[in-house]
């Protein structure tokens, strides 16, 4: 018994704002004043066309229809909504000698020009006794010709068809594959005559360069199309057309093969292979925690990806902080009005490491984690004095600085209590303002180190100088002082690292930031979902001394604080060569893919149990086209902004875009009386073009 799946997928329209049965799809491929082949609205087939159809005529190539010689041969079928409609069958012949996931996904889009295309797969379970005697037969043939044949090629070639062999019989064997002869039957349909048979050269050239070969079914055009459906007697498939295929051969097929994300909320990614929106959403129930990771090599489209999920998570009410490594995205901060913090020599705004926040237990408990906070400022001074000497310091140098912090806290009145966090101001009996306390900085470590009578705690505090403010380099103290940010207000904040010193500063600052945003983003409101994004994350990661130690426990506790980490890198290796690195793959259940090169899509294909169609797209993927994994789900996103969003977020110097973004920079510099635009300042939305797309 045959097993028919049909499957049917329509060309796109032309207009994507418009549905696919409105007018103005019909009216837009008019435009120009040529005939044009009916769409879905004006012309798709109704069933009472192939009930009762008016005409059902098989054409031969000299006959004459709609005033031309038809050249092919096809069937005329009468309509209803339109005088006749063309169709032709044909067969698919795969000469590749493999399958892929998704590789009739195009066939199934049909976006070849005016025509529709159909597919029915016609399925016939096989005798696997029967198949393992062709596969003997064919495998003694080879290693007959390949002792006769004399050209290295050709032998090279049959031992490969061997191999290949053995491996099917061992799975049909063991009974880890199924056989089942299969043919796969296209079927195109047209209104107009000379269109109709554009669109079957296009769509038999196009598979064509795939090895895929669409052979027509001449002489039998009216049984082929008969054959697929319902309502027609049963009609006999030639053999010629059925090939044997094991089952992970044949769901290679199927546009659902691939699997799919099952999410139904969150945000919008992009579309899937067959143009269906993929949403993914970061806090579904099913997930046990909200971390990700985003990997890509350079020019993949990992910013741009990763802006398309921060704008459209913040418009959903989450909360987004990004750890900007090389500045990427100033622009889009600034068109939104969101808080971007530069930090430089010549910035006004500072934070201090120090900074404490009141934590909250999943039980309701309040308090200050002033340890928690000890360690990582700890670890910090760690790295400024280790990144010129490390053998400074000693366990004694260690424990001092370590005693020196606790002592700072406690000298500044702050203990775990949350009321010893602010000062208390009351100018009547009926109003009081409350504010916290004074910080203790750096400069403070660094002057107790300095009156220590332990020598090698004076060397150690002569290598910490220079990241006070009393030291010679402005640059290089930005961390020591009071806090001049405090996120409160907006749905996202920024904290570009780009104008830092690339060698010291800037790694240090990435550290410094990512244990601030620890304890005054996460900790701060365990209600709000939040998510934390880091920029060429493997800085973070392989940083021994504070960022290591900071990701390897972000990933695996953040999930207590309602945050989600983003590790957005260029490969798998950066993750396999660090604890936290570890950590954040095994913690991450998104997994969002982009292109990779052919030297490491086998350790990515392995680690991430990808599969064999998943790793060929990622070879020839290009920029924005990405596999999106969400635990033992899948998918192919290709992912789309709107025009505004395309407008804020491209880097690409020749797209027109680009051009218009700086344009309208310079239209808020001018507005705002030559300064740059600051958070809020951003003119209301009627002073800036108005945004297409969804």
């Amino acid at each position: 018994m045959a097993l028919k799946t049909t499957i049917k997928k329509s060309k796109p329209t032309i207009q994507p704002a418009a549905g696919p049965s409105s007018p103005e799809n019909a009216a837009a491929k008019r435009v120009d004043g040529r005939k044009a082949q009916p769409g879905i609205y004006d012309g798709k087939p109704e069933p009472i066309d192939f009930v009762a159809p008016s005409v059902v005529k098989e054409l031969l190539p000299t006959d004459i229809s709609d005033g031309a010689v038809v050249g092919e041969y096809m069937v005329e079928i009468g309509g209803t909504s339109t005088i006749h409609r063309y169709y032709r069958s044909f067969f698919a012949e795969i000469m590749s000698g493999n399958t892929w996931g998704g590789m009739l996904d195009e066939l199934s889009r049909g976006n070849f020009g005016d025509g529709d295309v159909d597919i029915a797969i016609h399925v016939r379970p096989a005798s696997t006794d029967v198949e393992l005697q062709e596969l003997s037969r064919r495998l003694r043939g080879l290693l007959s010709d390949i002792a006769l044949a004399g050209d290295p090629s050709k032998i090279d070639t049959m031992r490969d068809e061997v191999e290949d062999i053995k491996t099917r019989q061992k799975k049909l064997r063991m009974e880890i594959e199924r056989s089942f002869k299969t043919s796969i039957q296209v079927i195109a349909s047209g209104t107009d005559l000379k269109s109709f048979k554009m669109y079957c050269n296009a769509l038999i050239k196009r598979f064509a360069g795939k090895s895929i070969y669409l052979r027509p079914a001449d002489g039998q055009q009216l049984a082929a199309l008969q054959a697929i459906l319902p309502i027609a007697p049963p009609q006999g498939m030639q053999k010629e057309h059925f090939v044997t295929l094991e089952s992970s051969n044949l769901a290679d097929f199927f546009p659902f093969a691939q699997g799919g994300i099952t999410h139904k909320t969150g945000v919008i990614l992009g579309l899937d292979g067959l143009g269906r929106p993929v949403r993914f959403d970061q806090w579904h129930p099913s997930l046990p925690c909200q971390h990700m990771v985003v990997l890509g090599r350079t020019g993949a489209g990992k910013t741009y990806t990763t802006q398309i999920i921060m704008h459209r998570s913040m418009h959903i009410g989450r909360k987004v902080a990004v750890l900007d490594w090389k500045g990427e995205h100033k622009d889009w901060f600034l068109l939104s009005g969101l808080p971007y913090i530069e930090f430089s020599e010549h910035s006004p705004n500072r934070v201090n490491p120090y900074d404490l926040e009141v934590t909250q237990d999943v039980d309701g408990t309040r308090y200050i984690d002033i340890e928690s906070v000890s360690n990582n400022v700890q670890a910090l001074v760690f790295k400024m004095i280790g990144s010129y000497d490390r053998s400074v310091l000693t366990g004694r140098v260690k424990v001092f600085i370590g005693e020196a912090i606790r002592e700072q806290y406690a000298e500044a009145g702050i203990t775990k209590d949350p009321k010893s966090l602010y000062q208390t101001a009351i100018s009547s009996e009926s109003i009081s303002t409350r504010q916290k306390k004074p910080m203790p900085e750096l400069g403070g470590l660094y002057l107790k180190m300095a009156a220590s009578d332990i020598e090698s705690v004076q060397q150690a505090a002569e290598l910490l100088k220079p990241f006070t403010r009393h030291g010679v380099s402005p640059s290089y103290a930005i961390f020591d002082g009071q806090s001049t940010v405090e996120l409160r207000g907006h749905p996202g904040y920024g904290f570009a690292l780009n104008r830092l010193d690339k060698d010291i500063m800037r790694p240090i600052g990435l550290s410094a930031m990512a244990i601030w945003l620890n304890e005054n983003f996460a900790k701060a409101d365990v209600s709000q979902a939040k998510i934390i994004v880091i920029e060429e994350a493997q800085n973070i990661f392989d940083d021994e001394d504070v960022g290591g130690p900071f990701a390897e426990t972000a990933y695996r506790e953040f999930r207590t604080t309602n945050t989600g980490v983003c590790a957005v890198t260029q490969g798998l290796e950066v993750f396999a060569r660090s604890k936290a690195g570890i950590a954040a793959i095994k913690n991450s259940p998104v997994k969002i893919i982009g292109k990779q090169e052919a030297v490491d899509i086998e350790t990515i294909q392995e680690q991430l149990r990808l599969s064999e169609g998943e790793s060929g797209f990622l070879l020839n993927a290009r920029r924005g086209e990405v596999i999106l994994r969400i635990e033992d789900e899948s998918d192919v996103v290709f992912t789309q902004a709107s025009d505004y969003e395309h407008m804020m977020f491209t880097t690409d110097p020749n797209d027109p875009a680009f051009w218009q973004r700086k344009d309208l920079l310079k239209l808020l510099k001018q507005k705002l009386g030559g300064e740059v635009p600051e958070p809020g300042e951003v003119p209301e939305p009627e002073a800036v073009p108005e945004q297409k797309g969804a």
